[in-house]
């Protein structure tokens, strides 16, 4: 009986670009209608996920902002607490590795959101920039 047999399903596509690497640092979403803080959670050559608090609503264009680095990005998909971003331009291989030299949390991190003066349990130094 051909009604009750199994099918193959659909091959998933992927669409990410390139691997994400676990990371937990601060990150700020720079954006006309105000800034937003959270932590990256993940990141890779073409984007990132982030979580925040209050995700922007998808298709809004920011500038991400980590330790000494920035990006143009626009959000691509947003869910209660969390946000993905793909970058405008793709970044250096050499940016993501450093930045998991700096701030890895492996595969079983236990990584938070912020919410108000909360860290999630990490007090980083504010970041530094260079005026030029």
């Amino acid at each position: 009986m051909k009604l009750f047999a199994r099918t193959k399903p659909a091959p998933v596509i992927e669409r990410r670009g390139g691997p994400r690497s676990r990371v937990n640092c601060l990150a700020t979403m720079l954006m006309p209608s105000g800034n937003r803080t959270g932590r990256l959670f993940d990141i890779s050559t073409t984007g990132a996920r982030l979580l925040i608090d209050e995700p922007p609503p998808m298709g809004v264009s920011a500038i991400l902002d980590w330790t000494m680095r920035d990006a143009y990005c626009h959000v691509i998909w947003t869910k209660p607490g969390m946000c993905g971003v793909e970058f405008d331009r793709p970044l250096p291989q050499g940016v993501i590795d450093e930045l998991v030299n700096e701030a890895g949390a492996g595969p079983g991190a236990n990584v938070r959101p912020v919410s108000g003066d909360q860290t999630g349990g990490l007090n980083p130094a504010p970041p530094r920039r260079f005026v030029g």
